[in-house]
């Protein structure tokens, strides 16, 4: 039997010309096969496709051209002009892919005026692939100033991925003030990763909080990666010293 594979050519014209269904077939299909020829196209439909279902299967497609700069910088500025919530959000993803600070960097411009929690999720997600003053200012300004939870968690998860040092004053100050058990327990991976005794007293006040059991669990794997980082046998030798 022949092969039922499409030519690139053949799946362009898809991409162009057929139903939404097809459409969106054929962007997945050519962000799978990684072919330069289909990046055009593909921004075309970013662009311009009247399905949202398409334009974001022709984002996530394009988030497999890592090694593109005028992808990432496409994505980017689409990110500020796109009404549909599921391209954003396809965006974001897309931009995570690719790590291009530049663009990274451009979508914290949305993360400020987007009023959908589930796609700040997704922008915050992206962002915890990368490193970097903006981005960790980005986070930690969310953690203060976000009310929904959900995205104060991806926040925190975000922040804990990429360790980010010389913020231990902030983060504490944040960890003290924070009502969400999930988003203190992530806090203190961010804790462990700053190995200050300034933190200790905190963390073993977090231990006897039977209110936040996450955190409490947490708390005391952050003291023994502090006791290690510190030169302590154990946890309980840190908090012997105190």
């Amino acid at each position: 039997m022949g092969s039922t594979e499409k030519s690139i050519p053949e799946l362009i014209d898809e991409l162009e010309n057929w139903d939404d269904a097809t459409r969106e077939a054929a962007a997945r299909k050519l962000g799978e096969l990684e072919e330069e020829d289909a990046i055009e196209p593909l921004t075309k439909s970013l662009l311009t496709d009247k399905s949202e279902d398409v334009r974001a299967a022709a984002a996530e497609a394009l988030g497999r051209f890592f090694s593109n700069k005028t992808v990432a910088a496409k994505l980017a500025e689409q990110m500020t002009k796109e009404n549909s919530p599921i391209v954003r959000v396809a965006i974001a993803g897309a931009i995570g892919r690719i790590e291009d600070y530049t663009a990274a960097k451009k979508i914290i411009t949305q993360l400020k005026k987007e009023e959908a929690s589930w796609v700040k999720e997704a922008i915050i997600e992206a962002l915890g692939n990368y490193s970097g003053k903006e981005i960790v200012t980005a986070l930690v300004n969310q953690l203060k100033n976000e009310p929904a939870e959900e995205v104060r968690v991806q926040a925190a998860k975000s922040l804990a991925k990429i360790a980010p040092k010389g913020i231990l004053d902030e983060i504490l100050s944040i960890f003290q003030s924070e009502r969400s058990d999930e988003v203190k327990s992530y806090l203190t991976e961010v804790i462990a990763e700053n190995p200050d005794m300034k933190a200790v007293e905190i963390l073993v006040n977090a231990l006897e909080d039977k209110e936040f059991n996450l955190t409490r669990a947490a708390a005391a794997e952050a003291l023994y990666k502090i006791a290690k980082k510190l030169g302590y046998k154990d946890e309980n030798e840190l908090i012997d010293s105190l």
